[in-house]
C-alpha cells in the first residue's frame, strides 16, 4: 500500500510539472498520429509520456546511447494504446525498454521468459530481428525501424505498437492473442472472432492472395492480435470496411475508435 502511495504521488507530482518545449515538437515531428488528435487526446498522450519519460528504465542495447528523443518517440507511439483508457494506464509491470540502434541478435538464452520475437526468422540461432517482449518485460526495440515506421503514416507496420500489444497480451501469464477482457461474454466473442479471422487470414496466406493485415500475422494467435493491433492504429478505415467484427472488437478493448481522429486521407500517398 505505502509503495502504491509513493508512487502514486510521484506521478502527480511529474504531471503537475510543464514538460519541455522540444517534447511537442518531436511528437509532431516523430509521431505522425499526434498531428491528428484533438487537444485533448494530446494532452493525454503528453501525460503517459511524462510518467513512461521518468518511470521506465531505458537501456541502450550494443552500448547505444538512448536519448530523449527517443524516450519521448516510443513513449509517445504506446500512448495510443491508452487514449481509450478511463483512468492512467501506464504499463506498470513493464519496467524496461530496451532499445538498440538497429537489428540485433540474441543467444539462445531464457527461451522460457519470451513472449514473441518480431521475425519470421527462426527464434534462436543468432536469427537478427527488430523487436521482441518478455515475460514481465523488457520491452526489445531497434530504433532505425521503429522512427522510420513511426514518422510515416504510410507505413502498415508498427514495432512500438506491434510489441506493446504482445505486452499486452501477456498480462494474464500468456500470450495468447486474448489479452484481459472486461467480462466472460466480452471474452466468449473475442475468442470467436479472433478464431475465425486469424483461420482466414491463414487461408488468404496459404493461397497467396491480398490482405489488409500483414501476413506475419497468420503465424499465430498472439502475432495475428499484434498485427491487427498495428492494422487498428495505422489503417483503421480500411480495417472497419475489411472486417468489421473485428474492428468492433479492438473498438471493444482499446475503448476508442480511431477513426474519428484519423482522417482516411492520411495513409492516401501525397
Amino acid at each position: 500500500m505505502f509503495f502504491g502511495w509513493f508512487k502514486n504521488r510521484r506521478r502527480r507530482r511529474w504531471l503537475a510539472e510543464r514538460e519541455p518545449a522540444t517534447w511537442e515538437k518531436w511528437l509532431l515531428a516523430n509521431v505522425w498520429h499526434y498531428q491528428h488528435l484533438d487537444s485533448k487526446q494530446q494532452r493525454k498522450m503528453r501525460e503517459f509520456v511524462k510518467v513512461c519519460f521518468h518511470e521506465k528504465d531505458w537501456v541502450g542495447g550494443r552500448d547505444f546511447s538512448v536519448t530523449d528523443e527517443m524516450r519521448v518517440t516510443i513513449a509517445g507511439q504506446a500512448a495510443l494504446l491508452t487514449l481509450g483508457f478511463g483512468e492512467g494506464f501506464y504499463f506498470d509491470r513493464l519496467h524496461t525498454i530496451i532499445v538498440y540502434p538497429s537489428s540485433y541478435q540474441n543467444e539462445p538464452t531464457s527461451r522460457e521468459h519470451l513472449l514473441i520475437p518480431s521475425s519470421s526468422d527462426p527464434v534462436f540461432g543468432g536469427a537478427a530481428r527488430s523487436g521482441e517482449a518478455w515475460t514481465g518485460g523488457p520491452i526489445v526495440l531497434s530504433w532505425d525501424r521503429l522512427l522510420a515506421e513511426a514518422q510515416n503514416p504510410r507505413s502498415r507496420t508498427n514495432l512500438v505498437l506491434h510489441e506493446f500489444a504482445h505486452h499486452m497480451d501477456g498480462l494474464d501469464g500468456n500470450a495468447d492473442g486474448a489479452p484481459p477482457l472486461t467480462s466472460y461474454e466480452i471474452e466468449k466473442e473475442w475468442f470467436r472472432v479472433i478464431s475465425d479471422e486469424y483461420h482466414e487470414l491463414r487461408r488468404s496466406s496459404k493461397q497467396g492472395t491480398y490482405t489488409l493485415l500483414d501476413k506475419y500475422g497468420a503465424k499465430n494467435q498472439a502475432e495475428f492480435f499484434a498485427v491487427a493491433t498495428e492494422c487498428f492504429f495505422t489503417r483503421p478505415h480500411h480495417l472497419h470496411d475489411d472486417s468489421l467484427e473485428l474492428f468492433g472488437m479492438l473498438e471493444t478493448l482499446f475503448g476508442q475508435d480511431p477513426r474519428t481522429w484519423i482522417p482516411q486521407s492520411a495513409n492516401s500517398p501525397s
